[in-house]
């Protein structure tokens, strides 16, 4: 009998594909255990183990679920994978609520002792090591509960004339710490540093990544002299950039500005529902300057044009620039450079950046709703742990 041919799938098509599952399954193991399904939640975190099994997170929210459901046993078992397979948050462990049936037993100690070790190795992912820049100084930690760093800084920068700091958040998928670093020469003689992370797991960002950085790294960069860590500049790529805006909507006068490429106002507020960002109304996000790149192909553009204005009347200073011919992707050509070269020495000598009259993007492409638009290179977002 003949067999109907089918298109041959690549490797990375089905990656892809199993990503978009495993995404759907973890919204959907947080659905259960906020209607405490326990039984569900197992079963979907047993389903996203298949379609990742080198991926620690379903082990853990499994241990969780099976706490929940009385089976201690069970549960350390599934931790002890999670463990296996790099889970380092030692910290939140001790905190979780649904292991605190577990947390009398020897075992449970143990674990955390080894999701210290992995933490100490930033969760087994290797080590991102960045090359020598001629005339610039590097400076490379691991503060204890934070996230591994290198700063690229002036080796003139002191206490009297230090540099302030301008913070790189990776897009999913990789660091792109290389091509970034290149920019330091020209952030340095603007009177910035930069911030790289080199060992995380560069799949995305979690809420635990977010606080570690907040809490922990950027106290410790502080220290550093020369270096004048408060109200640093976010610069974000694609996933990136929403979390500095994630971060911004948190605590809007924690930061000296926001710079965005090939992101956009949204954030999802329910598993699978992404809405409009409203501005804050604390008066500290009227100080906070953003400058925005997205690409004139790229279906959030309309939505930026919508959005700009409303922002801007409620007191925002953001700046959107529409890059011609482009979708989403790095935008840091040439001419986007030279505009942030100006917008950046508006920064250092104090001022608020100018703001150009709002103009609509060359090519309109209206988002379905208020969805992030498709982007067929986009890597979707990581699950968060329990």
């Amino acid at each position: 009998m003949a067999l109907l041919a089918e298109p041959c799938r690549t490797h990375a098509q089905d990656r892809q594909e199993a990503l978009r599952d495993f995404v759907r399954l973890s919204q959907e193991v947080q659905q259960c255990f906020g209607d405490k399904k326990y039984e569900d939640a197992a079963g979907k975190c047993r389903e996203m183990s298949k379609l990742l099994p080198d991926e620690p997170i379903p082990y853990y929210n499994l241990a969780c679920a099976q706490t929940r459901l009385g089976k201690p046993d069970e549960a350390f078992e599934s931790l002890k994978l999670a463990v296996d397979k790099g889970f380092g948050d030692p910290a939140h462990m001790r905190q979780d609520e649904d292991l605190a049936a577990l947390r009398n037993d020897k075992r449970f100690e143990e674990l955390c002792q080894k999701a210290r070790e992995n933490e100490i190795k930033a969760g087994g992912a290797e080590y991102d090591k960045g090359a020598e820049i001629p005339g610039v100084k590097t400076v490379e930690d691991f503060p204890e509960g934070g996230l591994k760093f290198r700063l690229r800084m002036s080796p003139d920068a002191s206490k009297e004339k230090p540099n302030r700091l301008i913070v790189w958040l990776h897009p999913s998928g990789g660091s792109m710490n290389g091509p970034i670093e290149q920019l330091a020469p020209r952030f340095i003689a603007k009177g910035f540093a930069l911030l790289v992370l080199t060992q995380k797991t560069w799949l995305g960002w979690t809420n635990a990544d977010m606080t570690r950085l907040v809490e922990k790294t950027l106290p410790a960069v502080g220290k550093i002299e020369g270096i004048d860590a408060r109200k640093p500049l976010l610069l974000g790529y694609s996933a990136g950039g929403q979390v500095a805006m994630e971060l911004w909507l948190k605590n809007p006068g924690a930061f000296g500005g926001l710079i965005l490429d090939a992101a956009y106002p949204i954030r999802q507020t329910a598993p699978g529902r992404a809405d409009v960002i409203k501005p804050p109304e604390d008066e500290a996000a009227k100080q906070v300057p953003f400058l925005v790149l997205v690409g004139q192909k790229d279906g959030g553009a309309r939505l930026w044009h919508q959005v700009e204005p409303v922002w801007r009347k409620a007191g925002v200073p953001v700046r959107v620039d529409y890059v011609p011919g482009k979708g989403h992707g790095w935008l840091f050509g040439g001419f986007q450079l030279a505009s942030l070269d100006a917008w950046l020495s508006d920064i250092a000598a104090g001022k608020m950046p100018a703001l150009p009259e709002i103009k609509p993007p060359p090519e309109e492409t209206p988002p379905k709703g208020v969805e992030p638009p498709e982007d067929p290179n986009a890597k979707p977002e990581p699950p968060e742990f329990k």
